[in-house]
């Protein structure tokens, strides 16, 4: 690891509503729903991510996969979408941006209120789309 030959360790940045996940989850074994909320959801995936910590971010997405599905009149996901467009690297594998694109995907654009989805959500959602054909 980098570590072993550099004098200083760096984190990325990580805001404190997704450390508190993180802390939560490291101290306890678990986390409550509803910690888990629009403003707090990717920060904490991110941070499961990065902290190596595979079980949080499976229960991460099985309750945003439950949101989405149940809370259907106040879909967030495209708030959810612009966050993870500006916060991780736009990959195919990256399974959250996979299932915030397909959230965003079945709302037709014109029912998307400006402000919500940014320009590169937006660009995202479109090349996804345009090659899946969703």
């Amino acid at each position: 690891m980098k570590e072993t030959y550099e004098t200083q360790i760096s984190f990325p940045t990580i805001n404190s509503s997704g450390m508190e996940i993180i802390l939560e989850y490291v101290y306890t074994g678990s986390v409550r729903e509803e910690s888990l909320t629009k403003d707090n959801t990717v920060e904490a995936f991110y941070a499961a991510d990065y902290f190596q910590l595979p079980e949080l971010q499976d229960f991460i997405m099985k309750v945003l996969k439950c949101t989405l599905e149940t809370n259907y009149l106040e879909n967030y996901s495209p708030e959810l979408l612009t966050k993870v467009s500006e916060k991780m690297p736009l990959t195919e594998d990256n399974i959250l941006l996979n299932l915030l694109v397909e959230a965003v995907a079945i709302i037709p654009l014109n029912d998307i209120e400006f402000g919500r989805l940014s320009i590169t959500g937006l660009k995202y959602l479109l090349s996804i789309t345009h090659e899946k054909e969703i």
